[in-house]
């Protein structure tokens, strides 16, 4: 199996100090790439430097250290700048871009090796990847330029301006109507899969923890307090609301779209107002505004149902002085890559 330095010629990057430059937004602002591992390595954007020109696009960065990117491998499609302990791979002979994203994705399989404040200084040369022959058809086949315009708003134009003066806060329990979750354990990973989302209390995947088969929800319910003879669809809650965390990462909010079951720790919220829609644009505002006061609820406090009527949400408002449920989505559409939500 070959090595990367079979296939790529490595170098160093500028090993430039982000705090000695002066970042832009500027339309000649230059990409600088760090050792992060999200944004794809991109850490800011700075005004070009005098005399030193940055790398290719087209080339693959890898981060040699640092907390948690150490490993990572991207390919960047414009021109940039490197901070320090980044490694910049070029093909050794011409390349597609499928194929240099699968080689990318091979390299960031690796980054296991790395942790533990292990650098890949000495040893990235010598890491070990698939022969060429193993190399799945998608690799070659996929198309990449489906995601071309994906940065773009829903609606052409300036971003809505969000006007703070003109909010108004609200007590939870007169803007939605909060449900209880189920006393439902999280699945064991030996449960059948199906396509029922299970949330729970966690800050990452929109909530979703596992997805179950509908007959495994009487299984794992284990408390008395829920009748296990009851119509299993009593269990699953309809889609377009909100789950908010009241227990373990507290105020942690997501739009749902789908049918759900969740967790006690999870608190279902759904639109009073039943003339209003609880779209896709306006489940990310009022998610976002919901995960803002997330601070309040730490050092152990608990936001259950039974003290969540009282909190206060603030919420943009027509003249009148109720929720502007247009203004809200409208802003979500203005947004760049609001085109991608469904």
């Amino acid at each position: 199996m070959p090595k990367i330095n079979d296939i790529f010629k490595l170098d160093y990057g500028h090993s430039l100090e982000l705090n000695r430059l002066e970042q832009s937004t500027a339309p000649d602002a230059v990409n600088f790439v760090g050792r992060a591992a999200r944004n794809n390595g991109v850490t800011a954007r700075i005004k070009p430097v005098p005399g030193l020109s940055p790398s290719p696009a087209g080339t693959i960065t890898v981060a040699l250290n640092g907390q948690g990117g150490a490993g990572v491998a991207f390919l960047q499609p414009f021109p940039f700048y490197s901070g320090f302990h980044v490694m910049v791979l070029t093909p050794k002979v011409p390349m597609s871009e499928q194929e240099k994203l699968w080689w990318a994705l091979c390299i960031t399989a690796n980054r296991f090796r790395f942790g533990f404040g292990r650098q890949a200084n000495r040893t990235l040369k010598d890491l070990v990847l698939p022969d060429l022959e193993n190399k799945p058809e998608w690799a070659d086949s996929i198309n990449v330029l489906k995601f071309e315009g994906a940065a773009c708003p829903q609606e052409a134009g300036a971003t809505v301006d969000l006007a703070p003066a003109h909010w108004r806060a609200f007590r939870y329990d007169e803007i939605f109507e909060i449900r209880k979750g189920y006393y439902n354990k999280k699945p064991p990973t030996s449960a059948k899969e199906g396509s029922v989302p299970f949330i729970g209390a966690t800050e990452y995947n929109n909530g979703v923890t596992a997805y179950i088969a509908h007959d495994n929800l009487k299984k794992f319910s284990k408390d008395g307090s829920i009748n296990l003879n009851e119509p299993l669809d009593r269990k699953i809650f309809p889609g377009e609301c909100i789950t908010v965390s009241n227990n373990g990462s507290v105020g942690e909010a997501f739009y749902q779209p789908e049918p759900f079951t969740c967790t006690h720790d999870v608190n279902p919220l759904y639109l009073k107002d039943k003339q209003v829609r609880l779209s896709p644009e306006l489940g990310l505002f009022l998610a976002t505004v919901i995960r803002a006061d997330k601070y309040r609820w730490g050092y152990g406090r608990k936001w259950r149902p039974i003290r969540m009527p009282n909190s206060l949400i603030s919420l943009p408002v027509t003249p009148e002085g109720v929720p502007d449920w247009s203004y809200m989505e409208g802003y979500i559409k203005s947004l760049p890559y609001s085109s991608q939500v469904p």
